[in-house]
């Protein structure tokens, strides 16, 4: 079989059967998205103003103390500009006297949950979690082949054939090859991402900080204002942003759970470099009942195998990227929804009604 065929063969025949997985995960995609857009956009009513440490130390003693089972207290940014305190699909926004401003509960939203674990796992729990990652897989792979055969094609571009000018199957299929050509290198990221975020083995060891012979400076024990100063200390040009409680381990099957209580290792967090888009990037975890830091890392100073993980997930669903990448992902997964049915519309008028005529 000629190459060139072979690949047509693939890109169209692979291409229609996972089309309605992929346009499941897109539409799902575009509407995740603009609830995204929308919880960013709204500020509460605040002006941005930051805090002392102090303050910092005050408001996470007092957040954690009021809400045990939040794992996360991120303080006022210039694009968040209020407190928050945090777990796993809610938050409660608060100013700067502690006085809650809003509750944000994923399960409260109409129609949130429905479109989330549909995006997630087709609401197939664990079988449709790896149907999904190897679907993006697939996608990813019928994306690149789409590149190369408008590469054979390139002469034939023209700019005003990305809008279908009517419904005819010429004009979609030239519409479907100039917007494929504009979204397929993102398109190809969040296919590929996708499928990581669901085969983590891959690429978190990336991640461990290798351990290291280094000296950090001691903190006053079960201390938050002590902590957090020196934490500001090692990094004096750095916004500290969130403080992160350790996430409870689940013990694995056949393995004994260890006994007494959990390190309480918290993760503080900073903004350092201001021309990487990845927010939080740079973090020191510090022993609580110690007062001893365990390690501190910046984003600079990981190896490009680690700056690379740090991306898989925000390249996919724009956690703590800007406000910009959220959009952008959210039209590309629009335009390709359109893609995906002009192409589904075409590929049916060329194969099901030939063969019933």
């Amino acid at each position: 079989m000629n190459v060139v065929p072979a690949l047509k063969w693939f890109h169209n025949w692979v291409g229609f059967v996972i089309s309605i997985s992929m346009l499941i995960v897109l539409v799902t995609g575009v509407y995740l998205g603009g609830m995204d857009m929308l919880k960013r956009m709204d500020d509460k009513g605040q002006q941005y103003a930051p805090l002392s440490i102090e303050q910092k130390a005050y408001v996470t003693e007092t957040l954690f103390e009021r809400y045990p089972d939040m794992g996360t207290v991120r303080f006022p940014t210039e694009y968040s500009p209020y407190i928050e305190v945090a777990t796993r699909g809610q938050s409660i926004a608060f100013d700067q006297d502690l006085n809650e401003l809003s509750t944000y509960k994923m399960r409260d939203i109409p129609l949130y949950s429905t479109m989330f674990w549909l995006h997630r796992n087709f609401l197939f729990g664990d079988f449709g979690k790896y149907l999904n990652a190897w679907a993006s897989m697939i996608g990813g792979l019928v994306t690149l082949v789409g590149i190369y055969l408008w590469w054979r094609v390139r002469k034939t571009f023209r700019l005003k054939h990305s809008i279908p000018s009517n419904t005819k199957s010429s004009s979609l299929v030239k519409s479907h090859i100039q917007l494929g050509l504009f979204i397929s290198v993102p398109l190809f990221l969040l296919c590929i991402t996708g499928f990581l975020i669901t085969y983590k083995g891959l690429w978190m060891d990336a991640l461990k900080q290798p351990a290291a012979e280094i000296q950090y400076p001691v903190s006053q024990k079960s201390d938050w204002q002590s902590q957090l100063q020196t934490a500001q200390d090692m990094w004096p040009d750095s916004n500290m942003v969130s403080v992160n409680k350790p996430r409870k381990r689940k013990p694995e099957p056949g393995v004994e759970k260890p006994k007494g209580p959990q390190e309480l290792n918290y993760s503080i967090r900073f903004d350092t470099h201001s021309d990487v888009w990845l927010r939080q990037a740079d973090s020191i975890t510090m022993n609580y009942e110690q007062g001893k830091i365990q390690s501190a890392l910046l984003h600079s100073d990981r190896p490009l195998s680690g700056k690379v993980a740090t991306f898989v997930r925000p390249l996919h669903d724009a956690l703590n990227m800007p406000f910009k990448y959220v959009a952008f992902i959210t039209v590309i997964a629009f335009i390709g929804t359109a893609i995906l049915l002009f192409s589904a519309v075409t590929f049916y008028r060329r194969i099901f009604k030939k063969r019933s005529k």
